[in-house]
């Protein structure tokens, strides 16, 4: 029975202590930012990761020896505890000879040719690798990247075919001019998100978010003109100079603004409000009307300190809605 756990000694000093695992690793430049090696903790001086695959196999024999005095059946268990720790250590072999086999330390040349789109599938299809060689793996993700590409242009023909081209020069003309437009809208878009950054910052300058009292209430300077670029409240303007003010107030783009209506849109764009104000003007109409706590206008001037006039024109809204809500038909 002695010569069984020599012989198990004599596996983990040849088979599993041996260090000269791997393979050469490709050169790359050093401009390229920490490598996947210095990432994954792996060092490649001693073939080892840190930690490593079930870094505390070791464990659970750390204390244990074989003494003269053991009986039968400790030594058969200590064995057993020596093979369930050698097949763990084959398992972490395994991993480690996979990665290093599959060179998954160092960028794929494949993964440096292909768009964005074609590396989401070849990422998505690295679950496959441990079924197939590393040859069969990248005919498998070329063959489905060709694939997507043949599909993508049979339909680009039959999307042509659908504008009346009959020939290949239509359908490139065809094509080419939906990319150009496709181009174009894309610019516009993104010019309009610049001016919408920019009427966001200067709605947030215009205006001075409200804060809630200890009542509950919205709280705001008082004053029923508009606020100027410095937070001041302003006398009320008529005129052009009025009517231009009101249409540079623009909500699109604004937190809430997706929850709005059209008048309710129109309303925050009159008012000078931002939406999300409106909002939490709207919320707490409503539950101090639920409350009985307001019946009327006036009721609600003293929850806000804003301008009444702007109030008014909340709870006209709220009240509108309140009301087609109770005369809707029941289903």
């Amino acid at each position: 029975m002695l010569h069984n756990y020599k012989d198990i000694f004599f596996m983990l000093e040849d088979g599993h202590m041996d260090r000269s695992i791997g393979v050469k690793k490709p050169r790359y430049s050093a401009d390229e930012g920490p490598s996947l090696t210095e990432l994954s903790g792996y060092n490649a001086k001693r073939h080892e990761f840190d930690p490593e695959y079930d870094n505390d196999a070791e464990q659970a024999l750390a204390e244990m020896e074989f003494k003269e005095t053991d009986s039968e059946t400790d030594r058969e268990l200590k064995l057993r505890v020596l093979r369930i720790y050698l097949s763990r250590l084959d398992e972490r072999k395994r991993r480690k000879e996979f990665i290093l086999e599959r060179n998954l330390l160092y960028p794929n040349p494949l993964e440096k040719d292909l768009t964005n789109e074609d590396k989401e599938v070849y990422h998505r299809y690295k679950v496959f690798m441990r079924f197939l060689s590393k040859e069969e793996h990248e005919a498998l993700v070329r063959s489905v990247i060709e694939e997507r590409k043949i599909r993508r242009r049979i339909q680009e023909l039959q999307e042509c075919r659908s504008a009346g081209c009959r020939t290949l020069a239509e359908a490139k003309i065809h094509i080419e001019q939906k990319r150009r437009k496709e181009y174009e809208a894309n610019a516009l878009k993104a010019k309009e998100s610049g001016q919408l950054i920019s009427n966001s910052k200067s709605g947030h300058k215009t205006n001075r978010p409200m804060k809630l009292e200890t009542d509950g209430s919205l709280d705001l300077k008082k004053g029923s003109g508009i606020l100027d670029a410095g937070g001041r409240d302003s006398p009320k303007t008529t005129g052009p100079t009025s009517a231009k003010q009101w249409d540079d107030w623009d909500i699109v783009g604004l937190p809430g603004a997706e929850l709005l209506s059209a008048s309710e849109k129109l309303l925050c764009c009159q008012n000078r409000l931002l939406p999300s104000h409106y909002l939490r003007m709207q919320e707490v109409l409503m539950q101090e009307m639920f409350k009985g706590n307001v019946v009327k206008k006036e009721d609600a001037h003293v929850l806000f300190k804003v301008d009444p006039a702007k109030v008014d024109t909340v709870y006209d809204m709220v009240t509108k809605k309140l009301g087609n809500n109770e005369e809707a038909p029941m289903v």
